[in-house]
């Protein structure tokens, strides 16, 4: 829609002043100190979509321009339109990228406003235009060397405001939620471009405001709060560093939703493979189990359109991870690769950015090296191996270029008689898996060994 790096086009000028004239009139808003994003509604997308792949980012994605500011901005913001643009074009897609499984279930997350982001929160337009360039360029173009002038300029200016906010008169514009938006947004290109130390210093500020408003229970039931818990966890696993949240005796961890604990006559039967769960920690059989009859619900949802809410997948995420992360397991033993394996698969349904593999070697090396111990202190069922390599393979190993991966995988194919796509999903399935999400990915590992 532009073809000029430096200038918007006029249909690009009237495209986005259709957006502005449609946010004017569309409803009229009291005062507000700042854009809300704590939004807890979802709406129901009637046509189920599988995830985004990434490349839809670059492919509708205008390079910034290099200079801020232009003879034709729309607001008193240095804003060139170009930006806002892309923020409203790329905004379209952004939540399928972010949370692929709310996608393949039938919803998606309320959208930002960027209007709203233009008119009241001027540090949140700029770091927001920032992170979207840094997303862009560095993690899925993988241009880790480039430096991009203008998005750091962006960068530059957002945190300026956002200093100067911090250092006004006004109290409740400094806790309010526009600020803590805009520090999240910080963690988040942070932890994206590799930077842990920033990435841990602003999730620590976004902690302190947290304390100050009364602490997690304020934001429940919000967006922001499972924005919040969804970048700690992410900087968490990848980083193997403790998390943010919920390490105080006065914030407990949220219990496990109801409609995942089973019935006292639930006690056995095809949600578990028994011989697993036998003598391992009771708290680990009480994870796994609630993560199995999540998968159930969630496949057996798509084929009766009865989907899960979005309210149980995100409190399925925050109960089941944090109480993983506070389990300790001697090495080589079956608690501690269960747990490890329920945390490379949780990270991957409700934390992965739609397959996105980042720079942090820790969580894959470190998973490596547990299942290889596990190896060597057991003989282990092929069935569980075979799936706690696939797990890995479809979300932090590298399944075309990693030997070891395939190497091991290929073992075990033999050892569990795997012949076809059918029979690996079956021994998929017979743990957890939610095909909807990830039988695209399988059947291609899958077919990569030769096999139908």
């Amino acid at each position: 829609m532009s073809s000029n790096a430096g200038k918007a086009d006029p249909t690009t000028r009237s495209f986005i002043r259709s957006h502005v004239m449609r946010g004017k009139n569309k409803k009229s808003r009291g005062t507000k100190q700042g854009i809300r994003l704590t939004s807890g509604r979802h709406r129901e997308n009637r046509n189920r979509a599988r995830p985004v792949d990434p490349q839809g980012f670059i492919d509708m994605y205008i390079p910034l321009p290099t200079s801020i500011g232009s003879d034709t901005s729309l607001v008193d913001l240095d804003i060139d339109p170009t930006v806002l643009l892309n923020l409203i074009r790329v905004s379209e897609i952004s939540g399928n990228l972010m949370f692929p499984l709310m996608t393949v279930v039938g919803f998606q997350p309320e959208k930002d406003n960027w209007l709203d982001l233009l008119r009241d929160d001027p540090a949140g337009l700029h770091i927001t235009a920032f992170a979207m360039e840094e997303l862009v360029t560095k993690v899925i173009r993988r241009e880790t060397r480039s430096v991009n002038v203008v998005a750091m300029q962006h960068f530059q200016k957002g945190v300026k405001i956002l200093r100067e906010r911090l250092l006004g008169d006004e109290a409740g514009i400094k806790i309010s939620d526009s600020t803590m938006g805009v520090v999240l947004k910080l963690a988040g290109a942070a932890h994206f471009h590799g930077d842990y130390q920033s990435s841990k210093h602003h999730m620590d500020g976004l902690r302190r405001i947290a304390d100050l408003r009364g602490g997690l229970d304020a934001f429940k039931g919000t967006r922001l709060r499972q924005e919040m818990l969804r970048c700690d966890l992410m900087i968490t696993l990848l980083n193997g560093s403790p998390p943010t949240f919920f390490r105080q005796p006065s914030e407990p961890i949220p219990a496990y939703p109801e409609a995942l604990l089973r019935s006292p006559d639930e006690l056995t039967g095809s949600l578990d493979n028994i011989e697993l769960v036998q003598n391992v920690d009771h708290d680990l059989v009480t994870a796994w189990r609630v993560m199995r009859k999540f998968c159930l619900l969630v496949n057996v949802g798509t084929q009766t359109k009865q989907f899960i809410r979005p309210e149980t997948i995100c409190d399925t995420m925050a109960a089941v991870t944090y109480r993983l992360l506070e389990t300790h397991f001697a090495i080589g033993s079956i608690d501690n690769i269960l747990k490890h394996g329920l945390l490379v698969f949780t990270y991957h349904i409700f934390l992965q950015w739609s397959d996105l593999k980042l720079p942090y070697p820790h969580f894959p090396t470190a998973y490596r090296v547990r299942i290889e111990n596990f190896m060597s202190h057991h003989d282990a069922s092929p069935q569980l191996m075979l799936w706690l390599l696939m797990i890995g393979a479809i979300s932090i190993f590298d399944a075309v270029e990693d030997s070891w991966l395939r190497r091991e995988i290929q073992q075990y194919v033999e050892k569990c008689g795997v012949r076809t796509w059918k029979d690996m999903r079956d021994v998929l399935k017979s743990f957890m898996w939610i095909g909807l999400l990830d039988d695209r990915a399988g059947q291609d590992i899958t077919k990569s060994f030769g096999l139908d």
